[in-house]
C-alpha cells in the first residue's frame, strides 16, 4: 500500500468518527427538524386544500341565496345573514353589502348600508356609502347623503364618478343646471370614467339642452 493510499485510509476513518460524533450528538434534532418541515408542508397544502374548499362552499352558497331573491326575498335575505356572521372572506362582506339592499325600504337600505360600510375594507365600504348615496334619492335624503360622500368624490378613490354623478343629480334637483352640467362634462371629459357613467352623463346633458343653465 502507497503512504498516500494509507493517509486517505486514515483520513477517512477519522472522518467516520467525526461524523458518528456529530451524529451522536446531533441526530435527534436533525430528525426532528426534518419532521418538523414535513408536518408544516403538510399542514400548509392541507389547509390551503381546506379553505380552497370552504371558499367554494361559500360562492355555491352565496349565488344561491342570491338566486333566491326574485322568488323568495325574506329567504334570501335570511340566508344571507347567516353568511354574513360565519361564511370566509369575501363572501361574508358580500353577503352583508347584498343583507343590507334587501331591506324593505330604501332609507332602512341606506341606513343599513352606511352601518355595514365601517367593517368593510376600504373599496367595498366607499361601495357601500355610495350605494347608500344611491338609495337616498328615492328616501329623499339625497341633499343630507351628498355631505357625507365628498371625501369619495376625490380621483383617487374607486368610485369617485358615481359621486360626481350624485353630485349633479343634487345640483339639477336644486336647480342649479350650470354645476350640474359642469359636472356630467367633467365625467364625459374623464378617460377613467366607466362607460356606463359616461354614456348617462352624456344623456343628461342631450336631454337639459345646450347652455350654462340657471
Amino acid at each position: 500500500m502507497s503512504d498516500s493510499a494509507a493517509f486517505q485510509e486514515v483520513d477517512d476513518a477519522v472522518r467516520q468518527d467525526d461524523l458518528k460524533l456529530w451524529w451522536k450528538r446531533w441526530g435527534n434534532w436533525v430528525v426532528a427538524a426534518a419532521v418538523l418541515v414535513v408536518v408544516a408542508v403538510a399542514g400548509l397544502v392541507g389547509w390551503r386544500q381546506y379553505d380552497q374548499s370552504k371558499r367554494a362552499e361559500a360562492s355555491a352558497a352565496y349565488s344561491a341565496a342570491l338566486a333566491k331573491v326574485d322568488s323568495d326575498k325574506a329567504a334570501a335575505r335570511a340566508e344571507l345573514g347567516k353568511q354574513a356572521e360565519n361564511a370566509p372572506e369575501p363572501y361574508r362582506w358580500l353577503a352583508e353589502l347584498a343583507v343590507a339592499q334587501l331591506q324593505d325600504k330604501p332609507a332602512d337600505q341606506m341606513a343599513s348600508l352606511e352601518a355595514v360600510a365601517p367593517r368593510l375594507p376600504p373599496e367595498l365600504s366607499d361601495l357601500a356609502l355610495v350605494m347608500a348615496g344611491f338609495r337616498s334619492v328615492d328616501a329623499g335624503k339625497l341633499d343630507e347623503e351628498i355631505g357625507k360622500l365628498g371625501a369619495l368624490a376625490q380621483g383617487d378613490r374607486p368610485f369617485h364618478t358615481s359621486v360626481i354623478e350624485l353630485q349633479a343629480l343634487a345640483a339639477a334637483r336644486k336647480g342649479d343646471l350650470k354645476r350640474a352640467k359642469e359636472l356630467w362634462t367633467d365625467i364625459t371629459k374623464d378617460p377613467g370614467s366607466p362607460q356606463g357613467a359616461q354614456q348617462r352623463a352624456q344623456a343628461m346633458l342631450n336631454y337639459y339642452g345646450p347652455g350654462e343653465g340657471k
